[in-house]
């Protein structure tokens, strides 16, 4: 065996996937996704600055109300910023190889994620201002939407690309692409209606996020699933 394969005649080894660079598994991208992740979601909270200790004592109490704002914008993050890490972390049962388009479908989706503090911190500080909350919260729905729809792209472009499990069912893969695109869609609305009413705008956007909370769906697969190198 080895001599033929070493043999001149051999032909050149090429993966399976044409195109898409080397064929990997998913260890090194969960393992830079996960970091990613871990940043964005400890950042947040370098926002909350301790009150001066020059002042007196006894404004601390004040001084730790007043930074609600922050507070709210560090939750705000949090939960966005969790919410798709339970999401991602389920995807890494659902696709078994990476390769460059899924690669770079997967950076784009992590630039969205790891962008979304700010625009949390935006809505949380500006909101007790009357005036300036119409325009805060059309920057933090539409946020929210470009990271639905970067998320949905980074999953088509893994599904179209063949990078995910060929042994599940493909009613179950249909499935999950519905859901994404509904809520990529629900978004995308969610971010034109913010402009003609910042209440209701808003008000789907955050509905649209817990929809997120529900576990998603059992995979179903028409064998046994295979073992990848590195998930062993």
């Amino acid at each position: 065996m080895t001599e033929r394969i070493n043999s001149p005649d051999a032909p050149a080894r090429r993966d399976e996937l044409e195109g898409e660079g080397a064929i990997r598994g998913t260890a090194r991208m969960e393992a830079f996704a996960d970091g990613v992740f871990a940043i964005a979601f400890t950042l947040p909270i370098l926002d909350i600055v301790m009150p001066s200790i020059d002042r007196d004592g006894a404004a601390l109490g004040p001084d730790l109300v007043a930074l609600t704002p922050h507070y709210a914008g560090y939750l705000l993050a949090s939960v966005v910023i969790g919410l798709y890490w339970v999401q991602h972390h389920f995807s890494g049962a659902i696709f078994r190889t990476t390769g460059h388009w899924f690669v770079i479908s997967t950076v784009l989706f992590l630039t969205a994620i790891g962008f979304i503090a700010f625009p949390a911190r935006v809505l949380s500080e500006h909101f007790p201002d009357v005036a300036a909350r119409p325009a805060a919260a059309r920057y933090w729905v539409v946020s929210l939407a470009v990271v639905a729809v970067a998320w949905l792209i980074k999953w088509s472009v893994g599904v179209a690309r063949g990078h995910i499990d060929a042994r599940l069912e493909q009613d179950y893969v249909r499935r999950l692409i519905r859901k994404f695109r509904l809520v990529a869609a629900g978004n995308v609305a969610a971010a034109v209606l913010v402009f003609f009413s910042w209440q209701a705008g808003l008000a789907l956007s955050g509905l649209l996020m817990t929809w997120l909370l529900l576990p998603p769906e059992t995979p179903r697969y028409t064998t046994q699933a295979p073992v990848i190198e590195g998930e062993s």
